[in-house]
C-alpha cells in the first residue's frame, strides 16, 4: 500500500514495547521482506491471525473498515488515526 511512514511507526511502537523483538533486526519492513527469517516470522503471524480473525479483532475494537475510511483524506491519515497519531507526527518522526 506504500504506507512507508505507517510501517516505520508500527516498527517503532513494537520496539518501544519490546526492544528485543525480531523486527529490530531490519531497518524497515521492506528490507525484512527480502530475508527468509522474516518471511518465516510473517507466515507464523499470518497463521496465528488469519484474515477472518483479524477482521473480528477490528470489529471488537469498534472499527468498521468501509465507512470509517471514507471520513479520511487518504489511507495514511486513516491508518495514523487508528494508531493514535497523525500524518504530521509521522512526518516529524520520519520525514516526508
Amino acid at each position: 500500500m506504500h504506507l512507508f511512514r505507517i510501517s516505520r511507526y508500527c516498527r517503532h511502537k513494537i520496539l518501544q514495547h519490546n526492544p528485543r523483538h525480531a523486527i529490530g533486526r531490519w531497518e524497515n519492513v521492506g528490507a525484512a521482506l527480502d530475508d527468509p527469517d522474516f518471511l518465516s516470522l510473517l507466515r507464523s503471524i499470518q497463521r496465528r491471525y488469519p484474515q477472518e480473525k483479524a477482521e473480528r479483532l477490528l470489529a471488537s475494537l469498534g472499527i468498521e473498515r468501509g465507512r470509517e475510511r471514507d471520513a479520511y483524506f487518504d489511507d495514511e491519515e486513516y491508518a495514523a488515526a487508528l494508531l493514535g497519531t497523525t500524518p504530521e507526527e509521522l512526518e516529524q518522526l520520519f520525514g516526508p
